[in-house]
């Protein structure tokens, strides 16, 4: 698997996640593609160091530190909430008007609450029944994007955590979608040793756009 790179220097890599892959090995998603190893083949063997993640099933802009130092100082960027990250979705539901969803987001595998919030705008109304939207997380918590659109009853197509079945099921058998409408698509970050500001920019995979492209041009009943 040759992974797209979107900046590469000697303190990081920033690369273009595929849906499906991991990035570290995890009982749960075994014979998945590791992003870590298939990363450090490409590059001839030079330690990384992953400093957060994207859900299997999602796609687009990662960061990997290339040492120690770096990632402990982009572990601290991530904890003070400076970066600015914006995913792009496919929701289930109208969405007319820009939503503030600030609601505790429970941590797996404990009954530990923490705080965060997400803005979400829309972009586009899909067959008067989706939405398409652009959220920006201003916290960092495991599964914050697709809780928090649950939560306000619109959960993100292909979701199987979060979503429903049936709807899974019918963008899966009518649009040959196979994942979760979950992208990241823009990620802003201070560099953590170079006094710049880096902006990465990652579009919408071939799948997700034929997805679009197939629902807008749908004529069939939709859930």
């Amino acid at each position: 698997m040759a992974l797209e790179l979107l900046h590469i220097d000697e303190h990081l890599v920033v690369v273009n996640k595929p849906a499906w892959s991991v990035v570290h090995p995890t009982r749960g998603a075994r014979g998945a593609p590791v992003l870590v190893h298939e990363l450090r083949a490409q590059l001839g063997g030079s330690p990384l160091f992953p400093v957060h993640r994207l859900d299997r099933q999602a796609s687009g802009v990662l960061v990997i530190a290339r040492s120690s130092e770096v990632a402990a100082r982009l572990s601290d960027d991530i904890r003070g909430s400076r970066w600015d990250k914006h995913y792009v979705a496919l929701c289930r539901g109208v969405i007319q008007d820009s939503l503030r969803i600030d609601h505790p987001v429970r941590e797996v595998g404990t009954d530990q609450r923490r705080t965060a919030l997400t803005h979400v705008d829309p972009l586009e109304v899909y067959c008067n029944r989706y939405t398409l939207v652009h959220a920006e997380p201003r916290t960092g918590r495991r599964h914050q994007i697709r809780y928090h659109l649950k939560h306000v009853a619109h959960p993100i197509v292909g979701d199987a955590n979060y979503g429903q079945g049936p709807i899974n099921r019918f963008f899966r058998e009518s649009f040959g979608l196979e994942r979760m409408f979950l992208h990241a698509e823009r990620l802003r970050l201070d560099h953590p040793v170079e006094s710049r500001r880096l902006e990465l920019v990652c579009p919408l995979p071939p799948e997700l756009v034929a997805t679009l492209e197939r629902l807008e041009l749908h004529q069939g009943p939709v859930l």
